[in-house]
């Protein structure tokens, strides 16, 4: 069995435990934040349905089930792909018609739908007919980032899992275990809570170069850097809409008042929307403009994980 991340075990150990007693929803929702597993999870489900010798784990990984789903073979597994950036009504069409018939190794049937939240009004319409009456022996399985933007028809035909990533005590521990960079203090609240996204950063070194933005942020709201030099390191930087945003909001996680906070939350989503919508428009400049409106602003202010 794929070994899974230790917080989707207790889902997938529910999970186990319903399929044991033939009590598993045929149509189920993964939904959770991006970056938690929810993919491997779902492989790992699809795995145990198909599996012929299941294991108290999970699938055995040996049995001929098994070793047509780990060569790509499998005739009763199908994994939605789709070539643009939605899942179009072809797509569930090709998806109805592999659910109808006698599944090729005398079991079940399974199909996964990653990034189901994508679906087309027209795709999701089609889905439809198939969740209100699913082949005997079929299981769907929806994979979901933005659970709200599913269809409330969908919703209410799929059972869902709402799935999180654990402590940020565990996560902690974990990403030391898989990683030898140091962990900055505010990666896990910077990802939202997703410990893949975090890794991700601390493999590309992106981690480092947000721990250094923070600095050069500190120390120029504090006097200690001029303008023109934060504006040099900073500009162009990836991940630097996003920092910033972060930034200001612990920032403003401290006292202060209304006023003030509404002024800078104005100042970085205009800098934020100009930068998207002026085309050519020069970038140091305009964020020398953002960060001398802020300096008033902030400069009393200190972030949480002040260095």
């Amino acid at each position: 069995m794929t070994k899974l991340y230790p917080w989707l075990l207790p889902q997938f150990n529910q999970m186990q435990a319903l399929t044991s007693k033939g009590q598993l929803a045929h149509a189920l929702v993964l939904t959770g934040a991006a970056g938690i597993g929810k993919d491997m999870l779902a492989n790992a489900l699809a795995a145990l349905l198909l599996c012929k010798n299941r294991q108290p784990d999970g699938a055995c990984d040996t049995c001929k089930s098994c070793l047509l789903r780990l060569a790509g073979n499998h005739a009763d597994l199908l994994v939605l792909q789709t070539e643009t950036q939605h899942i179009g009504v072809d797509a569930i069409r090709q998806l109805n018609q592999f659910t109808y018939g006698a599944a090729q190794q005398q079991g079940y049937k399974v199909v996964i739908i990653p990034a189901a939240d994508t679906m087309t009004e027209a795709a999701a319409n089609a889905l439809l007919k198939t969740l209100e009456e699913p082949p005997a022996g079929c299981f769907i399985i929806l994979v979901s980032s933005n659970y709200s933007q599913l269809s409330a028809t969908i919703r209410s035909r799929c059972q869902q899992w709402q799935l999180h990533a654990g402590s940020e005590a565990m996560l902690s521990e974990w990403l030391k275990t898989q990683s030898n960079t140091p962990l900055p203090p505010f990666l896990l609240d910077y990802c939202q809570g997703a410990p893949l996204k975090a890794l991700g950063m601390l493999k590309n070194e992106q981690a480092g170069s947000l721990t250094e933005m923070i600095a050069l942020l500190d120390d120029y709201f504090s006097g200690k850097l001029q303008l023109a030099a934060l504006v040099k390191q900073l500009d162009g930087k990836a991940e630097l809409s996003g920092m910033l945003g972060f930034y200001l909001r612990q920032r403003l996680a401290q006292p202060v008042d209304f006023l003030r906070q509404q002024a800078v939350l104005t100042a970085y989503q205009r800098w934020c929307r100009d930068a998207t919508r002026i085309i050519g428009q020069n970038s140091a400049l305009a964020l020398t403009g953002l960060l001398t409106e802020l300096k008033p602003l902030l400069q009393h202010q200190e972030t949480k994980w002040k260095s």
